[in-house]
Order: C-alpha cells, then structure tokens, then sequence
C-alpha cells in the first residue's frame, strides 16, 4: 500500500478533480439547456464516481452515482443535482479538513441533520453548518421579495416572455454600447441614442405589465433628461450609476443571474444613486468585495493537501445567462420586401419553365405521331411487295406497240401512282414534319435553357437575401464583452478601457451563436494574462489603464475578428521552456517564434503560476481553436513581448453554403474552400526550391514548402507532369503549398458535418454532396497545414516507436502497459500499482491520446476505461482490434460501469477480461502479470 505521504498526495488530486465536478454541477442550469449537455455532466459525475471508489471514499461515490441517476431521468431534476451537489460540496469540505477516515467523508457524513460545527479557533473566522447555511438561504430567498414577484410574473406570462425578452437583451445591448461610448468623453450623438433606447424599453415593459423593470428604466430616462437639458451633465459617477442600473435591469430579466443577490436589495440601491443624481446629492458608491483574510502561521500546513485547500475554489452558484429563443430573429422589412420581389419572381419564372415544358410535350407527341405514320407506311409496303399473299408472279408489263404518244404518256404519268413512288413520297413529307419538329425543338430547348439560367440566377439572389436575412452586426456581441470584460478587470484588480471597431459589421447568426463562447475566453484570457496591473504599467512607462480592442472587419470572402491589447505580451522563450517542462516539447526540439506562440492552443498546456478560476487549469485556447475550426475558420496569434497580443479569428460570412475548388487526387474527387486558397497556379521543375522541410516555391517574398496532397491523404501518388497544379492555402497561422492532380473547377457546396464518428479523422472539414449523389470530402486547410508540419515529428515518432519495440524486446522482465482513463488519480493510483510489481506504465488521457501512444511504441497489455471525452473506451477497443500490429494486444476494461449491456458490448469486440472499480490490488496485478506472462 502506498505511503502516507503518497496517500496524502492522492488524495489532493483527487480533491482537486472532485472541485472541478462541483464547480460544473453549479453550472448545471445552464448545462443542461445546452444540446449534449446532459452528456458532458454525466461524464464528469461518472468520473468522480470511479475516481471515489478507487481511493475508497464510498459515500462520495454513492453521491456520484445519485447524480448519474438524476442526470439519467428524462429530462434531470436540476432542483436535485443542486441538492445533491451540496452535499457532495460538504463531504468534500470534511474530506479537506482531515477526515480520520475516507468511509467518512460520504455521503452520510455530508447530510445537513448530521454535519456539526467545527470548533472555533482564536482569531480565525468559522465556518457556519451546513444547517445554518441552508436556514440562511431560505432567510435570504424570503427576504428577497422582488425576485419572487418577477419570477412569478415570467412563469404566469410565457407569451410576454418569448417576445419581450428578445426586445429588451437588444435594448440592453445598445445602452451598454452607448454608455461605453459615454464612458470616453461626452457625445451629443450617443446620449441621444442612449436615451431613446432607454424610453423604448421603458414602454414596452409598462405595456407588456413588467412594471418593475420600467420604473428602473423611468428613473435612467430622468437621468437622461436631466443630462439632455444640460442641468446635470453625465459625470464619471453619473455613467458609473447607468451600468448599474442596466445591470440591475439584466439581473431583473435573468439575463446575468446571480443565485447569490439578492434582486431587491441590488435595485433598491440603484434606485438611492439614481434618486442621488437627480436631486444632485452625492452617489453612494457600491462597497467593496471583502479583502481575502490570509491565515495565521501557526496554521500553515506543508503538505500537498493543505496546498490545495488554500487554493482559490470555484464559484459555487455561477449560472449562465437565460438567452432568447433561438427560432426568434428579427429581419429588416426592407430585407422582407426584397425576398418577397424575388418570391414573385421565382413565381413568373416557373410559370414560364411549365409553358416551355408544355411545348416539350407537344412537339413529343408530334414526334410520336409523325413515328407511328412512318412505321405503318413502312409496314404496309412491305405487305404489299413482299408478302407472296399480295403479289402477282410471272406478271409481264404491256406491250407498248401501237399505242399513241398521248396514251404512253398518259401510262407514264400513272407510274408516279404507283406503291414505290407514294411510300417515297409519303417519307419525304415525313421526313420534312420531323426537320421541323426538329427545328422548332431547338427554339423550346433555347428558352428553356434561357428560362432556367434566369431560375438560377433567381435562385442565387434569393439565397443570397436569405443569407442576409440571417446576418446580425457583431456590435450586438462587443456589448456583452466589454461588460463582462470590465467585471473580470474589477475582480482582478486591473483598471482596463474598452476599444471597440467595426461593430456594423455582420455575421451569420448560427455563427454569432457559436463564437460567444471563444471570444469571451479570449477577452477573459487578455484581463487575466495580457494586463498588467497599474503598479507594473507603471514601472514599464505604460498609462495605468489598458487598453482591450475588440474589432471586426471583411476580408475578402472572410471576416476577420480580433481581440488585441498592449499587454505584456507572450514571451516566445517561456512558452518553450513550459513546453519542455510539461512534456509537449523534448529538450532539442528547436521552435521558431510562430511555432511557440501556437503552443498555447494545445490542449492542457498553460502557462499560468497558479490554478485560479480563470486561469492554470490548461483549458481554454484549446477549445477556442477547436469550435472556431468547427465553422471553418482559423485563429491565429501575433504578439511582441512588452507591446501587447493580438488573437485574430477568421470566420466565413455564412455557413449555408460555400464556394469551392473541385481537385482530383489519385482519381479521388476532393473540395478545398474557397476562402482558404491563397493563390492557384502552375509549376514548373525550375520553380522548385529546396526548403528546410524539402521542396518549396516562392509565393510574393516567401519560400512556402510544397507537399503533394496524395502523400498527406496516404494515397498513391501518379507520375509527376512537367506542370503540376498547386494550390498555396493558409492555415493555423501557417502558408503551405499542396500539389494535386488536376483542378476541375470552382463549385458553390453545402458543407456537412461528418458526424462524431469520423469526427478528427484525417484533415476534412466535413462533406458535401453533388447532384449525382457522390460524396465529396471537403479539406480543412488548418489540418492540412499541422499535418506537413507533423511530417517530421511522425518520423521521429517511427524512429522512437522501433527503438522502443528493440527495448521490449531485449528487456523482457519490465513488461509495458498502456494506462488510458480521464481521471488523472486513476491514471496516478493504478499506475504506481502496476509500477510498483514491476511494469513500465505509460499512462494516456483519453482514447485519442491513447492511439498516438500505440503508433509510438509497442505494448503488452492494454488497460482502458470505458467513458472517455473524444474517444471511449469502445472506440479505442474496436480501433486496436482493426489494426494488424496491435489486433492481439490483451485488453482490460477498467470501469465502473457493471451493467449487462456494457459487458455485452466489450465482450462482443473481443474483450475477456472485464473488471469494476474498486479493484484489489492483488488480483488485478496478477491478472496483468497472467496476460503479459500468455
């Protein structure tokens, strides 16, 4: 068994993951409005489960598994998971605290009947009992009247709820925006627009019978009117009060919830400093947050434990803000109009597509007629001369001695009557009647061809309004961002301004939805990392304020985001010594500036000192890249130690459809996006350079590396042509030419989403489907930039995996197993079981971590996990049992799911030996030791 100190050690991690599920049970409420968010919670729960049975705490584990039970129902019980996630909240504490025992920090032990006081000691401040925390919440709840009463009005008034929501977020967009402006310097322009958006939304919630929220926005008018007038102007106090009075308002419509306010209390103090302005008193300022109480030294502990204790937890009661209705979005009527005058068009156009169609049919069945006549005239001449029935054998023509000339002429003229020369005449006549139908076919085909180019066309624009349709100014997201920007400033003690351009510019509204997230991180990511604080602005010559630009503009078929401050900046030479140190990057490696700056968005990597709630958790840029990459798009990083960073997205203006080019690569039909081609062009062998990857060409000043596409893919290349087609693409920061077969032509494609299964397989974006129903994959240019790039690291990567397969070979006594599980105290506790009898353990996060483990290196035994993030456990499972080299790998499931149907499914792709966590030391080492040894 492990050491105390080890123990000690073990159970900090696991303490430190069991936090991270508390502060994402807190976030429940919004996470389960979320599609996949049930999901995403009950992997974290299923996590903390197997994690508590490992290290022996079973009442944890028996919260974890009431949790998974909750988040099982259809829909979950969120007023539960909050109550159970208080509970799981206190074991944890007692477990924090030194419980004598894990079976006693449980469940039992968490319950608020049960849990008592800890004893006070001199000087320091206690905690209070579950029991009167609880009684204080409920104290709070009824004394907080105002939240009950809008809380009754939306649940009594859904209807109001659908409409009015959408309408005053828009209000509350502009008079942040507005107040922002304000904010730099008196404008006539903004305090007029300011007010306007203030009276309108004072209307609509008197006439919707919200009379709460229109009296906050009757006395911000008064202000107004004060300021307009030119008695009052708008001091710096005056506009501090107006953003505290919009977010009393947010608070009030559950757009920025706070579980921890209390509503009547936030408004009746903005109602005092509003009451303040207008009577000219002095604004009561808000009272600060409490400072941190630091603890005595007496009480100091050393160990891992006490440090993670000490360390700053998350929130306990964050909830995302309630959002409006997805299917309510409000369209110019200029933009209805247009859409309308294309509909009418669409209308005549097909009315005339239906008469040329009819005019096809006519002359089809002249066609068929004028068929018919041909083969019953060819059928009764053939009766006629050919049918021994119908003819007279042995007949001689009649002499024509002693006839007059008149009579012979008059024989000749009845020849021409005869059966040759009517079946001659009559395919003559037949023949005309088709050469015109012919004729006239060509005219019909003519305008109908012309009938659907102007359906097309039709067609285009009419996509065209639609998509405009869909398009909001990302001015409406920068509001957000500075509010929520200058509250993060405030938390962290920072004085920053807020800069914002091109808020006119517009996106398609799926998109707006997609990207809040990543910029929010971003804006968060600059205030926590970027910003100096004044002290340190002032020892560097820089103005105590700093400054954050939001700005958007068009780039071509793109728009380009940015998030920019004058920051510290990233410095290229700390991001390669963390890198180093937290295994991303061997010692030799030798990393440009580009290459280290684009450190930042692999997953786990930070660079923070500390684990803080926004910062040193290595989660975060990661997933900025990846949902930006989701709508085709790319982020890139520039920054100069000293002067500041700047984050650039690249999005599409819409993702409804696409223009691409078509190429063939080894007979395969690919697309590459339009907006990721740089240049297309021919090459000559004499324009090839050697470059310091291998091949290269010139583009404008720069030597960019040539790669044929077919040995990115693993296809097989064809013989070279003296001119080779070559597309130069931009991704992940990076310009890389590709060589493909042919380009065909440009193409408009709908891209589809390859689904979770083929989801990171291969450097594709999606698919599209054409007209004759071939799939055709869609390349990802970022993908395909990290994939030239990796070229060299996957040969090294061979190299280590042989040298490593030699190793096995030649050290037979330390047999190798691969560890795969997302809780990083499994990987630790197992792995020190299985190190501890003897055997080299490499340990992996997940099964997509897992495969590059495999291609790296030769294993004996395989021991997985079943439900991981990326790639399960069955997923894993069935990709070795595909594979040659690893088809005979032993596989052990590790997991605490015990279910008949999971056992089922492992069993059926050819797993034998199926354990359940806890596990027993002993019998699980020799059940390794059995595997290795057969």
């Amino acid at each position: 068994m492990a050491e105390p100190a080890e123990q000690e050690f073990l159970r900090s991690i696991f303490l430190m993951e069991a936090w991270d599920t508390v502060a994402a049970l807190d976030r429940a409420a919004a996470t389960l409005e979320r599609a996949g968010g049930v999901d995403e919670l009950f992997v974290v729960t299923h996590r903390l489960k197997g994690a508590a049975s490992l290290h022996g705490f079973s009442k944890i584990a028996a919260l974890a598994a009431e949790l998974e039970d909750v988040l099982g129902a259809r829909p979950p019980d969120a007023r539960k998971l909050s109550t159970l996630a208080g509970h799981l909240r206190r074991a944890l504490d007692a477990v924090a605290d030194g419980a004598p025992s894990p079976a006693g920090a449980g469940a039992e032990a968490a319950r608020p009947a049960e849990a008592a006081p800890a004893p006070a000691s001199p000087g320091v401040p206690t905690a209070r009992s579950p029991r009167a925390a609880a009684a204080a919440g409920a104290s709070r709840m009824s004394a907080d009247p105002l939240r009950k009463e809008l809380e009754t009005f939306f649940a009594g008034n859904a209807d109001v709820l659908a409409y009015f929501l959408p309408e005053a977020t828009e209000h509350l967009e502009g008079v942040t925006a507005a107040l922002s402006a304000l904010e730099r310097g008196p404008d006539a322009a903004e305090l007029a627009r300011l007010f306007r958006t203030v009276h309108t939304l004072k209307g609509a919630a008197y006439v919707v019978g919200c009379v709460r929220v229109g009296e906050v926005a009757h006395r911000m008018e008064d202000v107004l009117v004060t300021a307009r007038e030119g008695s009052r102007p708008l001091t710096p106090a005056a506009v501090e009060t107006l953003f505290a009075a919009d977010g009393a308002l947010r608070l009030m419509l559950g757009l920025a919830p706070d579980p921890r306010a209390s509503v009547t209390e936030v408004v009746a103090g903005v109602r005092a400093r509003l009451d303040a302005l207008l009577a000219g008193a002095p604004v009561p300022t808000a009272a600060p947050g409490p400072e941190p109480i630091p603890a005595p030294p007496a009480l100091a502990m050393p160990s891992p434990l006490a440090a993670l204790a000490s360390a700053p937890r998350p929130s306990p009661a964050r909830v995302e803000p309630r959002r409006a209705p997805r299917q309510t979005i409000r369209v110019n009527l200029e933009r209805l109009d247009s859409l309308m005058d294309l509909v009418g068009e669409m209308v005549i156009g097909r009315e005339r597509v239906d008469r040329r169609l009819d005019e096809v049919d006519r002359l089809s069945a002249s066609l068929l007629a004028s068929r018919a006549r041909l083969a019953q005239y060819v059928a009764d001449y053939e009766r006629r001369e050919f049918d021994p029935r119908h003819s007279m054998p042995g007949a001689k023509p009649a002499p024509t001695v002693g006839l007059s000339v008149a009579e012979l002429f008059a024989e000749l003229e009845f020849d021409r009557y005869d059966d040759a020369g009517i079946f001659a005449r009559t395919v003559a006549e037949i023949a005309a009647d088709i050469a015109e139908l012919q004729s006239e076919l060509t005219a019909v085909s003519r305008a109908l061809r012309d009938d659907i180019a102007h359906v097309h066309r039709i067609t285009g624009a009419l996509r065209s309004e639609i998509g405009r349709a869909r398009l909001v100014p990302i001015g409406s997201l920068f509001g957000r961002f500075v509010r929520q920007g200058q509250e993060a400033a405030r938390g962290a003690r920072k004085t920053v301004r807020f800069e914002t351009r091109g808020e006119a510019v517009e996106l398609d509204t799926s998109i707006i939805e997609q990207i809040v997230d990543p910029l929010l991180h971003l804006v968060q990511n600059t205030i926590a990392h970027g910003i100096e604080t004044p002290e340190e602005r002032h020892a560097c010559g820089k103005d105590a304020t700093g400054t954050v630009t939001l700005s958007a503009a068009h780039e071509g078929g793109a728009v380009l985001v940015e998030v920019a401050d004058d920051g510290r900046g990233i410095d290229p030479n700390r991001l390669r010594r963390h890198a180093v140190e937290q295994g991303f990057a061997p010692a030799a490696a030798e990393l440009d500036d580009n290459a280290a700056l684009d450190l930042v968005f692999l997953p786990g990597f930070s660079t923070a000192s500390a684990v803080t709630t926004a910062a040193g958790r290595g989660v975060g840029l990661d997933v900025v890249r990846t949902n930006v990459r989701r709508l085709n798009g790319e982020v890139e990083v520039r920054s100069v130690v000293g002067e500041g960073t700047r984050f650039t997205l690249r999005l599409p203006l819409t993702l409804l459809v696409s223009e691409a080019l078509m190429i063939t690569v080894d007979d395969e039909r690919m697309a590459v996006p339009l907006n990721a081609a740089q240049l297309v062009t021919e090459v000559r062998p004499d324009d090839v350079r050697p470059g310091p990857r291998g091949e290269a060409i010139v583009v404008g000043d720069d030597l960019v590396d040539l790669v044929p596409l077919s040995s990115l893919l693993g296809l097989e290349r064809l013989p070279r042509r003296p001119r080779r087609p070559v597309i130069v693409v931009r991704g992940a920061g990076r310009t890389l030419a590709i060589e493909v077969d042919e380009i065909l032509h440009k193409q408009e494609i709908v891209v589809k989403p390859l689904g979770a299964f083929l989801q990171g397989v291969g450097p594709y974006g999606g698919a599209s489907v054409g007209a004759d129903g071939r799939v055709t994959l869609v390349l990802d240019a970022g993908a395909l930039v990290e994939t030239a790039a990796g070229a060299a690291t996957a040969a090294r990567g061979a190299a280590r995996a042989a040298r490593s397969r030699g190793n096995a070979v030649a050290d037979a006594g330390r047999p190798r197993v691969l560890l795969v599980d997302d809780s990083v105290s499994v990987r630790k506790f197992v792995g020190q079981m299985l190190d501890k009898a003897g055997f080299d353990v490499t340990t992996a996060a997940d099964g997509a971590d897992a495969m590059v483990r495999l291609a790296e290196a030769a294993f004996d035994v395989l021991v997985t996990d079943l439900e991981m993030p990326r790639v399960n456990g069955y997923e894993l499972i069935e990709d070795v049992r595909r594979r040659a080299a690893t088809r005979e790998l032993p596989v052990i499931v590790l997991t605490t799911r015990a279910g008949d149907k999971h056992v089922a499914l492992a069993k059926s792709l050819g797993v034998e030996h199926y354990v359940t966590k806890p596990v027993e030391e002993h019998a699980f080492v020799s059940l390794v030791a059995s595997l290795v040894s057969a």
